[in-house]
C-alpha cells in the first residue's frame, strides 16, 4: 500500500436467496469494504431501490470527503475498528450480541415455521407488499403453524392510507395482538401516522428517516449503517419507545457492526431494547466472510480475531486506493 494512501477498497457482490425488499426483485447486491490507514474496516452498501446514491457514487463521496450517511457510518466503524485491531482486542470481548427475529422469505415456501422455532427464535418478519391479499395470507400461514412467534412486519412505504385500513380490518383479533410492529406501512405524512396509531391502534415502527418518524412511532428501527445510534436510543428512552437493531442486509462487516452497536445499546438501555435483525448472513449465498459466523439459537455468533474479526482474510483481498 503506497504510504500517501489514506483510504483503500474492495468491491464485492452478495447474492441473495430471494428478492429482499417490495420495492427489487434484484438478487445481486454490490458494495464495498473500504480500509482506513490505522487498519480498521468498514462497509459500504447502497439499497438505491429505497433511494441511496449508487456505489460509485457512495466511494466518490468519500474520495472526495463528503461522504454520504452511510459514508460516515462506514468511517466510524472502520475507525473503531482499527482500534481495536491495534490494540489485540476483539470488539465482543465484554458484550453480548442480543437475539434475532427471523427474516422470512417472500414465499411461505422459503421457511419452515416450526424448524425455526426448534432453532430458538422468538420473533419473526415478514415482507409486505402492496397486494394486501398475499400478506395475509403470509400471516395467517405464520399464525397457524408456529403461533408462539411475535409477528413483524415491514411494507417499505408500499401501502396507502386506504390499503392500509382494508389489511389491519381484515386480520384477526389474534393475528392484531401477535403483532410487535408494522414498519413504513405508507410514505411518511405526521397527520397519517398519527391517525393510524391512534384511531386503529396499530403499533407503528420508523425504519427510513427514523428520526423524522420517530414523533409517530412505537418501535425505531436503529440501521447502525446509517445513523449513529446515540439519537434513537434518547429519543426511546424519553418517549418509551422500543428498539430494534437491524443491519442493512449488507456484507458480514457491516452485520457484525451492527451487531456491535446493538450489544452497546443492550448493555445501556437494557429492556428498552427488542429482538433484532441481525442474523441477515443466512439471506445470501455463503462466501469466505459469511461462513465465518455462526448462530446460537437466535444469537449471531462473531468470528475470532481482533476489531471485527477476519483478520487473516481481510489481508488477502486486493485493495485498491481509493484516496
Amino acid at each position: 500500500m503506497a504510504d500517501d494512501t489514506r483510504l483503500w477498497f474492495w468491491r464485492y457482490t452478495l447474492r441473495s436467496r430471494r428478492a429482499l425488499n417490495a420495492r427489487t426483485s434484484v438478487v445481486e447486491h454490490e458494495g464495498a469494504l473500504i480500509r482506513d490507514f490505522g487498519g480498521g474496516v468498514g462497509c459500504v452498501h447502497p439499497w438505491t431501490s429505497l433511494g441511496d446514491a449508487s456505489l460509485d457514487d457512495q466511494l466518490a463521496a468519500i474520495a472526495k470527503d463528503r461522504p454520504t450517511l452511510l459514508g460516515e457510518q462506514a468511517l466510524l466503524c472502520a475507525e473503531l475498528d482499527g482500534l481495536a485491531r491495534r490494540q489485540g482486542r476483539n470488539l465482543f470481548a465484554t458484550l453480548a450480541i442480543p437475539p434475532s427475529h427471523w427474516t422470512a422469505g417472500v414465499d411461505p415456501a422459503d421457511d419452515d415455521p416450526k424448524a425455526i422455532v426448534a432453532r430458538g427464535f422468538r420473533s419473526v418478519k415478514l415482507k409486505g407488499g402492496p397486494e394486501i391479499a398475499t400478506t395475509l395470507e403470509r400471516v395467517r400461514h405464520w399464525r397457524a403453524a408456529a403461533p408462539e412467534l411475535r409477528i413483524r412486519l415491514d411494507f417499505n412505504d408500499t401501502l396507502t392510507p386506504e390499503s392500509f385500513l382494508e389489511f389491519w380490518l381484515a386480520l384477526e383479533d389474534g393475528d392484531r395482538a401477535a403483532i410487535d410492529f408494522i414498519e413504513d406501512p405508507v410514505p411518511w405524512n405526521a397527520v397519517i401516522w398519527h391517525q393510524l396509531r391512534e384511531a386503529l391502534g396499530a403499533p407503528l415502527a420508523a425504519d427510513r428517516d427514523v428520526m423524522q418518524r420517530s414523533t409517530e412511532a412505537d418501535w425505531l428501527i436503529v440501521k447502525p449503517a446509517v445513523i449513529n445510534a446515540i439519537q434513537p436510543g434518547e429519543s426511546a428512552w424519553h418517549a418509551n419507545q422500543r428498539l430494534a437493531f437491524t443491519s442493512y442486509m449488507d456484507h458480514p462487516i457491516g452485520q457484525l457492526y451492527a451487531a456491535y452497536r446493538a450489544a452497546e445499546c443492550a448493555a445501556i438501555f437494557g429492556s428498552l431494547l427488542g429482538d433484532c435483525g441481525l442474523v441477515t448472513h443466512e439471506l445470501f449465498e455463503p462466501d469466505s466472510f459469511s461462513e465465518q459466523l455462526g448462530t446460537e439459537g437466535a444469537r449471531l455468533v462473531p468470528p475470532t480475531g481482533t476489531g471485527l474479526g477476519f483478520d487473516k482474510l481481510l489481508e488477502t483481498l486486493p485493495w485498491k486506493p481509493l484516496t
